[in-house]
Formats: C-alpha cells, structure tokens, sequence
C-alpha cells in the first residue's frame, strides 16, 4: 500500500482557514502534515526529544490561537518558522541557566578543581602543561579535572518530565 500524497501549501491554507473557525478535524489533519518536519526542526535544534516535544506543544498551541492570523499562503513554512523561534527561544533559555549554574558550582568546587579548570579553559593549557605549571602529577591532575567536570556535568543535567503529544482526535478544549 502506497503513502497518502503529501498535502500541497493550497490544501494546508484551506485546513488552516479551517482551523482559525475552530474546525478541530481540519486542526487534527495540519498537525499530521506538519508535525513529523516540525518535530525533526526542534529535534535538530535542541538535541533533545523532551524539550522538542515540549516546543511542539507550544507550536501548535499556537497555531491553534493564531490561525487566523497565519500566513495563508505558506502554512508549512509558518509552522517550522514557529518551531524554529520557540526551538532557539528554549535553547537560550536553556544554555543561559546551565551557565548560571556552572558559575555557581565553580565556587563549590576546591581551590585545586578551580585552579584546573581555570587553566584548561581558559588559558588552553593540556593537562601535562598544568602538572609542569602548578607542580601536581599528571594523575592528580586528571582526577581533579574529572571530579570538576562530574560536578559541573552533574549540576547542568536538566531534569524533565517526559511530555506526551497526544493525537488530535477531533476535540480541542
């Protein structure tokens, strides 16, 4: 059995215009167009299923509301464009906090783990530069370096709940 043709832009804006009076099945019908690229867009931009799956929700939450307001003429277009703006904004949020809280755990972190880290960021110097350099051994080095960077590693980790997506069915409430 062959796959459906892909829906052309004219049969989304009619969907769409279907959407913006309310009409869930027309709704139900664009998301199963639009959703698989939409999904690959956020995946690709995130580097990660939860937070795509939360950005989709957001997405088509939107497009929901705004129907109405869509560029008729590109509905697929304005859905990836929706997808990659909320995609990017959850990204910066994202690397905005894991920063914060890096800045923070380096205060956490012995003068030894700071005086590491510090010298491998920042001054770009290999592991076997900052025993020569600050008198350590390789080994102790290495270790206060890994110990650094599992706490870091470990401070970062977002911590999600999954979100699931389900189908539209026909009621949106």
């Amino acid at each position: 059995m062959t796959a459906p043709a892909p829906l052309t832009d004219a049969d989304l804006s009619g969907l769409l215009a279907r959407t913006a009076l309310g009409d869930a099945d027309a709704f139900a019908q664009l998301y199963d167009a639009t959703c698989a690229s939409a999904y690959t867009l956020a995946t690709h931009i995130l580097r990660s299923e939860q937070p795509a799956q939360r950005v989709l929700q957001q997405v088509y939450v939107h497009v929901w509301e705004h129907a109405a307001q869509a560029e008729a003429r590109h509905p697929r277009a304005w859905v990836l464009l929706l997808t990659h703006r909320h995609a990017i904004a959850l990204r910066r949020r994202s690397d905005a906090q894991a920063e914060a809280v890096s800045r923070e755990r380096l205060g956490d972190m012995s003068i030894e783990q700071q005086r590491v880290i510090a010298l491998a960021y920042f001054g770009g110097y290999s592991q076997t530069e900052i025993a020569a350099l600050t008198g350590e051994t390789l080994s102790a080095v290495r270790s206060l370096t890994r110990g650094a960077l599992d706490q870091l590693h470990a401070a970062t980790r977002v911590v999600t709940s999954p979100v699931a997506l389900p189908r539209a069915t026909g009621v949106i409430a």
